[in-house]
């Protein structure tokens, strides 16, 4: 069964006053408010990224110079440095974060604002300005003149290599065509493929439609960024809608979602395939709420999950963790069922392990299937060893990059520790790509685990979202590299199940994600340019420490602060149960 709301007692649900209508609509004006700041936040927004990361193509972008005068106020040197490029790109970087934490503080106000409205209103006004902020700020984003990571020209390559060259990106780098006018622009140009096949498919689709010119590429996955941002606000208000949750939480994960500035940067304006695969992430659970409500009764209810988490695996292979916690969800699922049966939990078992296991690998096998439809065109004729390496050749697989191993390996050449000491020694092991891959695996091994047990004796698909939430949210803090976008994965799945009255892991969760998606921005402060230009593990401890305290604090210290609450509600309505 899923959970009902338990924010809304039956002793608070009266007929609508006159004064509650009144202040539903001072909290519509104020949220009105609230969208008008937070786009033109973007807005101003677009002129110190212009000095930041501004680049010969984006120059030409189509109203790009003429959205950039709304921050033409902005000073664009604070003299930071002796060198005035450095210094006019360091003010363009402070500008920036600044713009984005204000941003971030509209965005949390207009939350708050939302748990204030009615649980049960329509909220038909607030969920049409949350689409006018999307929109808006996504197309400001898009013809931005600038760009801050340089991935969309990476997928350019691809497509180049596969649309031009009839290459495979798997086993031919784009520097085999060093006359390509995408190669210069390329960061990653000397290296195979790190995404799975289905996203290459994207990339050749986009070598069709933009064919030589670099500033297509950049508007076309800008705009299948933007695309797919918008279906999956969509697939959100669906999920939270189908679990049977209120109006007013429905609203709230919509605009959790929406309005997260790391999402909307990295989608409308970043273009990464990130947000492409949060869709068959979205979808593949959307479909697992309505399996669930029909009981797995049918075949087709447990295949379409799989179908769908399957194919955001083939974009990204690291959310393969998700495919792994679903088979778990399924056998728990089909072996204790949600509806009370006279049967003991030990005749449940003996009575419906066969179906359960029959489920489980019919639905490894159409996993399998899927995978190799789409790698059997690329890895057809190759060796098992060729394949084997086209898995360990990509950067990210090999070398440390913004985490917390990029910094020890950093902090160790700036400070030089006397050979044959315990704390070289110790530092040489965390040094080690290996020792974090085994981290990074245990680490896998030990959430997995816990999930499953938890699903055991929780076996819904919302404890599912939350396993899943809490195995990716480790696995991003011990990874050998990481980028800011990869917190985009934990918002979608955390806004899918945004905790009721008391629930601390899932509230600790929520809490950490969202802290994570602002301190995530840290990494663009650390980027070469003053006035932060060391990646240390101090720096680390700025994107990684804020998250990991925000769980402490809300799943631990918060529960404490929140049980006088508890006891005024109970007092009052003494049928009220808090969830355990």
């Amino acid at each position: 069964m899923v959970k009902k709301d338990l924010e809304a007692p039956q002793l608070f649900t009266k007929p609508v006053t006159q004064a509650q209508t009144k202040q539903n609509s001072l909290l519509e004006l104020a949220i009105a408010l609230c969208t008008v700041i937070f786009v033109l936040c973007i807005l101003v927004m677009l002129a110190p990224l212009k000095s930041l990361a501004a680049i010969s193509v984006t120059s030409h972008m189509p109203g790009g110079d003429l959205l950039v005068k709304a921050g033409s106020w902005l000073p664009s040197d604070l003299h930071i440095a002796t060198n005035p490029v450095l210094s006019k790109q360091g003010t363009g970087n402070i500008e920036f974060l600044l713009l984005m934490g204000l941003a971030f503080v509209v965005y949390g106000v207009c939350a708050l604002l939302i748990l204030r409205q009615a649980p049960e209103g329509k909220n038909r006004r607030t969920l049409q300005l949350i689409w006018v902020g999307v929109v808006i700020g996504g197309l400001f984003f898009l013809f931005g003149p600038d760009l801050l990571s340089h991935d969309i020209f990476v997928y350019a390559g691809y497509g180049r290599l596969i649309d031009v060259y009839h290459a495979n990106p798997y086993f031919v780098p784009l520097s085999t065509y060093s006359h390509d006018p995408v190669y210069a622009l390329d960061d990653y140009a000397s290296s195979t493929s790190a995404y799975g096949p289905f996203w290459l498919v994207v990339c050749a689709i986009s070598g069709l439609v933009s064919g030589a010119h670099p500033l297509r590429y950049i508007i076309f996955f800008r705009l299948v960024g933007l695309a797919a941002h918008v279906v999956n606000i969509m697939l959100v208000a669906s999920i939270l809608r189908m679990m049977g949750r209120s109006s007013r939480t429905v609203t709230l994960g919509t605009q959790l979602y929406a309005w997260n500035p790391l999402v909307l940067l990295e989608s409308s304006h970043g273009g990464h395939n990130d947000i492409f695969m949060i869709t068959f992430i979205l979808l593949g659970i959307l479909f697992s709420v309505r399996a669930e409500k029909r009981r797995f009764a049918q075949r087709g209810w447990y295949l379409l999950p799989i179908a769908a988490f399957t194919l955001a695996t083939l974009v990204k292979y690291t959310v393969a963790p998700l495919v792994i916690l679903f088979l778990i969800a399924l056998a728990c699922v089909r072996v204790r069922p949600a509806a009370a049966t006279s049967l003991s939990l030990r005749e449940n078992v003996v009575l419906r392990w066969k179906p359960a296991l029959l489920a489980v690998l019919l639905t490894v096998l159409t996993s399998g299937i899927i995978i190799l439809m789409f790698y059997g065109p690329f890895f057809a004729g190759h060796s098992i060893h060729a394949i084997a390496s086209s898995f360990t050749s990509p950067p990210s697989s090999q070398a440390a990059h913004k985490s917390l191993l990029d910094g020890i390996i950093k902090w160790s050449k700036q400070h030089p520790l006397a050979p044959h000491s315990f704390k070289h020694a110790l530092v040489y092991q965390l040094s080690r790509h290996f020792v974090w891959n085994l981290i990074s695996i245990i680490t896998l091994a030990v959430t997995i685990i816990s999930g499953a047990f938890w699903m055991w004796h929780r076996p819904t698909i919302r404890t599912f979202i939350l396993a899943s939430l809490t195995t990716l949210g480790a696995l991003l803090l011990v990874v050998p590299w990481f980028l800011p976008w990869y917190v985009t994965w934990l918002v979608a799945l955390a806004v899918v199940c945004l905790p009721v009255m008391q629930e601390r892991i899932a509230r600790g969760l929520l809490a950490f994600t969202l802290t994570f998606s602002a301190s995530a921005f840290f990494l663009y402060l650390y980027n070469g340019i003053p006035p932060a230009n060391v990646w240390s593990p101090f720096s680390c401890l700025l994107t990684f420490g804020p998250p990991v305290l925000a769980f402490f604090f809300s799943a631990v210290i918060g529960r404490r602060l929140n049980r006088p609450a508890n006891k005024v509600i109970q007092s009052v309505n003494p049928a009220f149960k808090m969830p355990k």
